[in-house]
């Protein structure tokens, strides 16, 4: 899970049940709306190069879940 990856890496933190950037109520709007702009275009390219079924786990694990 990628939450988890990256509070392990120290780059988010989980609390109250969603995740965190640290450092993340530093950053301008500008920086903010930035780092926003350059996840989602990783996100894209992503999903341009392996297609949407990169994200097909997450449906499975969500039904596999809910079944329980």
């Amino acid at each position: 899970m990628v939450g988890m990856v990256l509070t392990g890496n120290g780059i988010t933190a989980y609390g109250n049940g969603a995740y965190s950037l640290i450092g993340g109520d530093e950053l301008s709007d500008a920086e903010r709306d930035a780092l926003q702009q350059l996840c989602r275009q990783r996100l894209d390219a992503s999903r341009e190069q392996r297609g949407e079924e990169v994200f097909a786990h997450r449906a499975a694990t969500a039904r596999r879940s809910a079944a329980r």
